[in-house]
């Protein structure tokens, strides 16, 4: 049976060819532009910011950003801002040693809600109340409210809403405005409604006396909102009323009794609110049979002295005791002791609700030395006190001082005493008459004590109240108090407590003196803080960049943080309702010229503030506008930029144009290049726009060189140079319009590719001839059948052009490349004949072998002698044709198996029987064997016989 097999065997050029192919599309891949990016905020709301992460791969020369806002970029990863809504393209172009590779991406910035604000149609009320809050905001869709009360935050679709405040205060409400992209714009604003109820006071002259009496009543409105009182409604608790639309009132109380004032007022917005003083009037009637007696009538100065008062319908008794003192109460019965001597006269008078009546007064002789003394503190040593004698006394005297604090009594008229700890003594001095009995005391308390201040802390942000307090000074010797502020302010007042809020930062000395009631007794006192107050404040700066309409505008942040104290909030108001709270904004557009204010609020980790307000002055912004977006011309030509601006107009790159600086030059670029207008003004302010300029290249086609080739091969042809190409004739190609067909032809053929880079320019033709050979003839021989073991001879044939013959499988062939030869076939098969003819080409035929198994062709001996001569010791199959022996067995007379090997080869002497059983010779007799063998043919059989064993 024969079978041709035509094989095509490549020409080396070819295959170069086609694996340098392989290489380059591997470098193209790897150099590919690509980018990611991120936006902030995320929610891709105007305005927002685009950080673009380069990703291309390979090993770029030169990056070229457009992105899509009239602006380009030449660095690896640029940063852009939008501040309006839109779809931006952004467009990269990375130039490679080998070429151009562009990607772009599109990015949706979504519209923020604009001119956002509210209002509200009541603010200010004195009472709870339903505030309607109305929303401004243009294309809102979500409204979100915090009344700033401490109530549920409330969302709303609706631009209107409802809300009841219920108690008073001031509160700030928050509106974050809402679209329908989730963009989002707040309005705070602070204290915006307030609640607050009048606060009434009441006063009056005249409350008291003989009735009628005619009290002088004053009421005092006040408001958080500056609402005034329109009204008031007195009610005098003797059964009248009256309303005033002032505050003052005078009334009558023709009775007696104790009354309760009540005053209602109500303000211009209609606020009420109300106030009772309780038993603020009393009225009286002339108390009767008033007296009193003083008992004893004489005494020593100190002694005390019974005075009994007796009246009728009296319930206070006023008393002029005569050595400078009075007192005043409900009791009747009390004593005295005077500190003068001699006559004094004492007088007393009776009185109900303020009404009084006058009693004879009672003159009583008081005798003995009247003891009394002054002192005042060392202004230079504060814990030493002087103390000076001003007893009077008729008769020689003794004197002695206890100063109250466990020292040494002394005994001298006057005194100087020192105290070791602070604090407050009660000094007594005693006078003794020498020559009589009456003894004399004055008792006095002073105080030693350090004064001093504290705010109970030593830092603070700058504008926070600070809260001084005096320490240690009895407030009851003091009459006021200075201080002296580091920032070079003061303040006086009566009370130790103050307020203070340094406007200023740094480090102060505060100074406070304290001015005393009488300062011949406490001298005048000054502290003194070095360094006391550290003001903390950060510093609000910021730089503006370029301002121009419709450009970004650039805020910088260039606060100075207080040492070791990091700012953690920025919030611009950058005019308009936008308000950022980032620390350096996102560039932002103003839609046109003037001047606007910008306010920068910082706030650090101790929560200190600092503000800054500045004007930017927005330039208007020149034109520019390019009258096509891009160009095509084929290499060589050129193109006008045809371009309308008002500004001065500057091109770049500057390369192949007829000029830089005019409206409309002419580009002559020999590759893709992207021209750049800038126009500008007297204000700085520019713009751009682009043009792309695509240069068609000229076609450099080049193709593979003539090949050749056998009948039934086939050839990749291959061409490049050019962006599109066509092949003539189409006869024998996989396709006709690709760079790369395949061709089987079968007869010489010439093939004219056409490359072209565009339709409009130029093209380019190249030719490539396929010759294409004869296969040679060839002729394996006829199929033979021959006996297994038995030589084959084969016998080919061929074309007189065959120059190299080739059998296969060549083993077991005596001349694998010879037309003529022998082979030694173990197994039925077939050989291949293969032949090459001079021009390279190849063909092969065939020839089957088919074995027949003949069991004669093996010989098996009838008889052996092991007696060791070296002649037929051993029995075992000999012959040809056999693949291998399955099974060889010998039984003897008996049917014992005395000798058996499995799969051995036959003529393998080593595997014959050596007439031995378990080392034991046999005796000499007829054996019976079996044998089971298998052909080369692949066939099994079976032989069986008898064999003599001789002794």
């Amino acid at each position: 049976m024969k079978s041709p097999v035509p094989t095509f065997l490549p020409a080396l050029l070819p295959f170069t060819l086609l694996i340098a192919g392989l290489l380059y599309s591997i470098r193209a891949n790897g150099q590919q532009a690509n980018f990611t990016y991120t936006a902030s905020p995320a929610s891709l709301c105007a305005p927002t910011t685009i950080s673009l992460q380069n990703t291309s791969s390979g090993f770029a020369l030169a990056y070229n950003w457009d992105l899509g806002d009239g602006t380009t970029s030449h660095i690896a990863n640029p940063q852009v801002s939008y501040t309006q809504p839109g779809t931006y393209r952004i467009t990269l172009s990375v130039d490679y040693a080998n070429g151009t590779s562009q990607v772009w991406k599109e990015v949706t910035v979504n519209a923020s809600p604009t001119g956002a604000d509210f209002s509200v149609n009541t603010a200010n009320s004195c009472k709870p109340f339903t505030a309607i809050f109305t929303d401004h905001t243009l294309n809102a869709t979500s409204r979100t409210w915090d009344f700033g009360d401490g109530t549920p935050s409330q969302t709303t679709s609706s631009g209107a809403v409802s809300h009841a405040y219920t108690r008073t205060g001031n509160f700030t409400v928050t509106l974050v405005a809402s679209n329908a992209f989730g963009c989002s714009q707040t309005v705070v604003k602070p204290s915006l409604v307030n609640i607050a109820v009048p606060i009434i006071d009441i006063s009056g002259t005249n409350l008291n006396g003989c009735a009628p009496v005619t009290a002088s009543l004053m009421a005092n409105v006040t408001t958080n909102n500056n609402d005034p009182a329109a009204q008031y409604v007195w009610a005098f608790g003797d059964g009248t009323t009256q309303t005033t639309t002032t505050g003052n009132v005078n009334h009558t109380y023709n009775g007696l009794g104790n009354f309760s004032v009540t005053v209602t007022a109500t303000t211009q917005q209609g606020c009420a609110a109300s106030l009772t003083t309780g038993q603020m009037v009393r009225t009286g009637t002339r108390p009767s049979n008033v007296s009193f007696t003083a008992t004893p009538g004489t005494a020593c100065a100190g002694d005390p002295i019974r005075l009994l008062a007796n009246a009728s319908n009296a319930d206070t008794y006023s008393w002029d005791f005569g050595d400078g003192t009075t007192q005043e109460g409900p009791q009747n019965d009390i004593t005295h002791g005077f500190r003068s001597n001699g006559s004094i006269m004492v007088q007393m008078k009776a009185g109900q609700n303020g009404c009084f009546t006058g009693s004879a007064p009672v003159t009583v002789q008081i005798t003995g030395p009247a003891a009394h003394f002054t002192y005042s503190r060392s202004c230079a040593n504060r814990n030493t006190f002087s103390f000076t004698n001003t007893t009077s006394a008729a008769n020689p005297v003794t004197y002695e001082w206890d100063f109250g604090d466990g020292s040494p009594l002394e005994y001298t008229r006057d005194a100087t005493h020192t105290y070791s700890r602070t604090g407050n003594y009660t000094v007594r001095m005693t006078v003794r008459e020498t020559t009589g009995t009456c003894t004399s005391s004055d008792f006095q308390t002073v105080a030693y004590f350090r004064p001093d201040f504290s705010t109970g802390i030593s830092t603070i942000c700058r504008g926070s109240n600070i809260s001084y307090g005096v320490l240690n000074v009895p407030q009851q010797l003091a009459d006021h108090y200075s201080w002296r502020f580091g920032d070079n302010s003061q303040q006086n007042s009566t009370s130790p407590d103050i307020t203070k809020a340094y406007q200023q930062s740094g480090t102060f000395t505060d100074t406070l003196i304290i001015f005393y009631k009488d300062p011949a007794v406490y001298c005048n006192d000054t502290v003194v803080k070095v360094n006391y107050l550290t003001i903390m404040a950060p510093v609000a700066s910021f730089t503006i960049g370029q301002a121009c309409v419709e450009q970004p505008v650039i805020f910088t942040d260039k606060s100075q943080t207080w040492p070791n104290i990091p700012l953690t909030n920025w919030t611009w108001n950058l005019g308009g309702g936008v308000v950022i709270s980032t620390q350096n904004p996102p560039p932002t557009k103003y839609r046109g010229p003037g001047t606007f204010p910008v306010t920068l609020v910082i706030t650090d980790a101790r929560n200190c503030r600092d503000s800054i307000t500045q004007h930017i002055t927005v330039h208007p912004t020149p034109f520019v506008t390019i009258a096509a977006p891009s160009y095509k011309i084929c290499e060589g030509n050129s193109i006008t930029l045809n371009t309308q601006t008002d500004g001065n107009v500057i091109w770049s790159p500057n390369t192949q144009l007829s000029c830089v600086n005019c409206v409309s030059p002419v580009a002559s670029p020999v590759t893709n290049t992207q021209y750049v207008a800038t126009a500008s003004n007297a204000f700085g302010c520019s713009v751009t726009d682009t043009v792309n300029v695509t240069v068609v290249p000229v076609v450099q086609l080049a193709t593979r060189p003539d090949t050749t080739l056998c009948v039934g091969g086939s050839v990749q042809l291959t061409a490049s140079g050019a962006a599109s190409y066509t092949w003539t004739p189409a006869t024998y190609l996989t396709a006709a319009n690709i760079n790369n067909p395949v061709s089987t032809p079968v007869q010489d053929i010439t093939y004219t590719v056409t490359g072209v880079n565009d339709a409009s320019c130029p093209s380019a033709n190249q030719q490539v001839t396929l010759h294409v050979k004869p296969l040679p003839t060839v002729n394996a021989g006829p199929d033979q059948t021959v006996t297994a073991g038995t030589r084959v001879q084969l016998e080919a044939s061929g074309s007189p052009d065959i120059t190299q013959w080739e059998w296969m499988p060549g083993n077991g062939i005596d001349c694998p490349h010879c037309p003529f030869t022998q082979a030694d076939v173990r197994q039925p098969g077939s050989y291949t004949i293969k032949v090459t003819n001079v021009d390279g080409c190849t063909n092969s035929d065939l020839v089957d072998i088919h074995l027949v198994c003949d069991r004669n062709e093996v010989y098996i001996p009838n008889a052996f002698s092991p007696n060791g001569d070296g002649q037929n010791d051993i029995f075992y199959p000999r012959g040809k044709g056999v693949n291998f022996i399955k099974s060889f067995r010998i039984f003897n007379r008996w049917g014992l198996e005395v000798f058996k090997r499995e799969n051995i080869n036959i003529e393998d002497i080593s595997a014959g029987w050596n007439g031995a059983y378990k080392n034991q010779p046999q005796p000499a007799e007829v054996y019976i064997y079996v044998i089971e063998a298998r052909c080369d043919s692949n066939e099994m059989f079976e032989l069986k016989g008898n064999v003599t064993l001789l002794r």
